[in-house]
């Protein structure tokens, strides 16, 4: 360090001091001497050993080392020029880059460059030239529409070459410069298709689509991508679109009468897969057929019914309003009305498949519903009222039989039913002990179903208890005709008539009545039951039920009628005289038990407990209206 020291005038320069201080800190620097040695030299060679022209002064600084520069790169400039505008590219690209080299500051000169490049197809070479035009350019956004030009010319050469890659990066650069630039965007999706590069390309049309939501080709483009990935639906919706646009547009059409084509195929083979029962299998292939065309109301409710058969009751009731929207909009009344018809007979059969599990609550809601729609069908009624037994709702279950009835008087089943219920009521009343009322509703079980014989012992037992001794013996012996055999009417005979044989009961005048009147009630029963047999019944399910009544051809003429109605008569009779032979081989039992009067004291009168109703028998085709309009609970 010490002999690198420099021994300092007082006069030294300031470059001087600076070197001494470089010298302190880097102890490998060179010396001013040495500097000041290059120096010269490098003066000499440049202006010659005199150096006269070193300090001519001249405004211009002709004479100067920027001046020199400055003049040189002038004459490259316009020598470039006049080549540039004879269109001899090379020669002014040439020129453009020594001007450069001498100057790289001059930004018209890299434009200038940059055209020459172009018209000589050099888009890379360009493109350079002309970032870093953009980059020193204070008119960004011209500069920036060009270079994107030229990206974009690039690209397209690129892609012709099937370097698709590279193209699709200078497409990216072209819509980064030009972002509101469609054509870029959709030369980069194409990059982006031919690279199969499927996800990224949807992504991006769904991007044009909702900044374009008028180009119809836009939206084909859109359903050529989501067919490619299956998903067929977006594809029919999109092709919609597409049509709603532009009526006309082929390939439109095109895509969409395949579609449908392949709907309708799927269609056939469901209904084919149906027919022999394989119901999952028909399901599947409906669906492929609704996924080709999601518009088609038949296919929904093709699809429903299915779907009804396999217990799917919220999929079928989805279905049948879909298909009664679709119809709306297509005017198809019948379909709408099938529809329609379908969703109640499901809310139907979800409230019976409710009522075999056990939940009379929602089958009861359900119920309200199919009601709501369909106030003319009996077996609603018939099926909401025994919900309502089950729930212990006597009363709302006897307003539904009655509505039944009212919708179809002379049905023997809904007056059987509403036979049973009042015998109900009556026990009830009885256990309650208001007779009056008991002996009322034991009545009306009678007249709804004068057959049953425990309705005219229930109503004897309530008439004992309301002193009506003649009406007791005449229900006691209606109930004896009826069936001798059964061990608590010779209970009633042996309590009314105390030591008289069967026969001689039987015989009496009051015996004699009662015959006559149970006569009058089974020829008015036997009537209704002709009358309905004649009646075809009004199937609401989608084929006809298994225990409907079934309209008999042979009565169709009224001499039929007659002859079927007199052999009614006569088996009536028969069986009338059945039941005395039965009680004459009894007569025995009664004449042991003549000592033993059975008592009339309250203690001893003992009702039929309240039976329980059965639970209904499953169907296995829910779809068929079927045993419900016969109700739920069978008696």
């Amino acid at each position: 360090m010490g002999r690198n020291k420099l021994k300092l005038n007082p006069d030294k320069t300031e470059e001087v001091k600076m070197a001494t201080v470089y010298l302190g800190v880097f102890p490998t620097a060179v010396t001013e001497e040495k500097l000041e040695e290059a120096r010269q030299k490098s003066i000499h060679r440049i202006f010659g050993s005199g150096g006269t022209l070193q300090y001519v002064k001249n405004p211009n600084k002709v004479g100067t080392f920027e001046g020199i520069l400055q003049n040189r790169t002038e004459e490259h400039r316009n020598e470039g020029n006049k080549y540039f505008f004879q269109r001899e590219w090379e020669k002014a690209i040439t020129s453009y880059t020594k001007a450069l080299n001498l100057d790289p500051t001059k930004v018209e000169l890299y434009e200038r460059k940059a055209e020459a490049l172009l018209q000589l197809c050099d888009f890379q070479s360009a493109a350079i030239h002309l970032r870093k035009v953009y980059v020193m350019s204070m008119n960004k956004e011209d500069v920036g529409h060009r270079l994107a030009f030229i990206l974009h010319l690039q690209g397209q050469c690129l892609y012709e070459q099937s370097a698709f890659l590279d193209a699709l990066e200078s497409f990216t650069r072209a819509t980064e410069l030009q972002p509101h630039n469609k054509l870029y965007r959709m030369r980069s999706i194409a990059c982006l298709a031919a690279l199969k590069r499927y996800n990224d390309c949807l992504q991006m049309v769904n991007e044009e689509v909702a900044q374009e939501k008028k180009n119809s080709d836009l939206f084909v483009l859109r359903a050529r991508l989501y067919d490619y990935f299956g998903k067929v639906t977006f594809c029919f919706h999109n092709l919609q679109d597409a049509i709603e646009l532009d009526p006309e547009h082929s390939e439109a059409r095109a895509m969409l009468i395949n579609l449908r084509r392949e709907a309708e195929k799927s269609k056939d083979q469901a209904v084919s897969i149906a027919v022999k029962g394989n119901l999952k299998g028909a399901l599947l292939k409906i669906n492929r057929a609704i996924d080709h065309s999601p518009l088609d109301a038949d296919y929904f409710l093709f699809r429903g019914s299915i779907l009804r058969r396999l217990k799917d009751f919220d999929g079928a009731i989805d279905d049948y309003l879909k298909a009664v929207d679709l119809s709306k909009k297509g005017d198809g009344d019948e379909v709408c009305m099938e529809a329609q018809k379908q969703v109640l007979l499901t809310y139907n059969d979800f409230a019976v498949h409710c009522y075999a599990k056990g939940l009379y609550e929602e089958a009861v809601l359900l119920l309200n519903k199919a009601i709501r729609g369909e106030k003319n069908e009996k077996g609603l009624y018939v099926n909401r009222g025994d919900c309502f037994l089950k729930l212990g709702k006597l009363n709302f279950a006897m307003a539904d039989y009655q509505q039944a009835l009212d919708l179809q008087p002379l049905d023997p089943t809904l007056q059987k039913r509403a036979a049973w219920l009042h015998n109900e009521m009556g026990l009830q009343e009885f256990r309650e002990r208001r007779y009056p009322q008991a002996e009322s509703y034991f009545s009306r079980a009678i007249e709804n179903n004068p057959r049953e014989l425990k309705y005219y012992l229930h109503r004897a037992k309530s008439r004992l208890f309301l002193q009506e001794v003649m009406g007791a013996k005449e229900d006691t012996i209606t109930a004896l005709l009826l069936d001798a055999t059964r061990e608590e009417v010779h209970a009633m005979v042996k309590s009314l008539f105390p030591g008289e044989p069967t026969q001689s009961v039987l015989n009496s005048k009051i015996g004699e009545l009662a015959k006559a009147l149970l006569d009058r009630r089974l020829k008015t029963c036997l009537a209704h039951e002709a009358s309905a047999n004649l009646k075809s019944p009004e199937s609401v399910g989608s084929g006809p039920p298994k225990d409907a009544y079934v309209q008999n051809e042979d009565l169709d003429k009224p001499e039929d009628r007659k002859r079927q109605q007199d052999t009614e008569e006569k088996r009536l009779y028969e069986r009338i005289a059945t039941c005395q032979k039965k009680s004459n081989m009894v007569s025995k039992e009664l004449k042991e038990a003549r000592e033993k009067r059975a008592s009339l004291e309250p203690k001893t009168v003992r009702l039929d407990p309240c039976p329980h109703l059965p639970e209904k028998e499953h169907s296995e085709e829910p779809y068929q209206w079927g045993k419900f309009s016969q109700g739920i609970g069978h008696f």
